[in-house]
């Protein structure tokens, strides 16, 4: 193996080690997208919920896809300036 050969393997090795430090922020996105969909039906199966205890239990789901979203959020704009 040349000199050469040897350089760019390095370079290669180097490069990878680089990419997995950024962060994919389009998978993040996809989840908030999710998440947003999800709290929206949500919502509106709340809205038009007659039980209480139904109503109760929807509330409650609502409130923790919020808490994700909001550390989701949170998350995303902490990687803001390393998102590939």
């Amino acid at each position: 193996m040349g000199i050469e050969k040897l350089l760019d393997n390095l370079k290669d090795y180097l490069d990878k080690g680089e990419k997995k430090k950024k962060a994919h922020c389009d998978r993040i996105d996809e989840l908030l997208a999710k998440l947003a969909e999800k709290e929206e039906k949500l919502r509106t199966k709340a809205e038009a919920e007659t039980n209480i205890s139904k109503r109760k239990r929807l509330n409650t789901e609502l409130k923790i896809i919020e808490v994700q979203r909001k550390k989701g959020i949170a998350r995303r704009e902490e990687l803001s300036g390393k998102c590939i």
